[in-house]
């Protein structure tokens, strides 16, 4: 076979989970109550800490009154609080809950749970070929990652924020 070939079947698989498989799955989490929105707050918290509103919002790509709605509603739930800045006071930072990361814990733990039933269905042979792969994978992203940052530093610009990131060029 072909490296295009091959490229291509291996994008296939990995692509392989649809977005209504997904949201399947993400109905399960807290008996369907927990939007796309409040999880992609609850991992923009978990992976970068507590934020300031502004810096959620950005994250977000929301106006920061969006965000403010959103966070309110997630503060309701008690996954989010929002906390006053040690430094400087007029900061309102917004952190996770316990029940906000224990629920990031949980889908982790079923995610973890979900991959071992299915990884109980290969042979030896291919759980080592797929451990073998899945490295080569991971240094794969490290080195173009480590490319990307290089190339930023180089060119003056901010780097990417994740790898494979890709902001459009302003048109004028």
């Amino acid at each position: 076979m072909d490296r295009q070939t091959l490229l291509l079947e291996v994008l296939d698989e990995l692509s392989a989970h649809t977005p209504a498989g997904m949201m399947r799955a993400m109905r399960r989490w807290q008996h369907g109550s927990l939007s796309l929105v409040h999880l992609h707050v609850l991992m923009i918290l978990d992976a970068d800490g507590p934020l300031p509103m502004r810096g959620l919002a950005e994250s977000l790509d929301v106006s920061q009154a969006s965000a403010t709605g959103i966070v309110d509603r997630m503060e309701q739930r008690g996954l989010v609080e929002r906390q006053r800045d040690p430094v400087d006071r007029r900061v309102i930072r917004v952190v996770l809950d316990p029940a906000g990361r224990q629920l990031i814990e949980g889908m982790a733990e079923e995610r973890r749970g979900h991959l071992a039933r299915i990884l109980e269905e290969l042979t030896n042979a291919e759980l080592e070929g797929f451990l073998h792969g899945s490295r080569a994978l991971r240094a794969a992203r490290e080195r173009l990652h480590a490319r990307l940052m290089a190339e930023a530093v180089a060119g003056g610009q901010p780097g990417p924020a994740s790898v494979g990131a890709h902001r459009p060029e302003p048109t004028t």
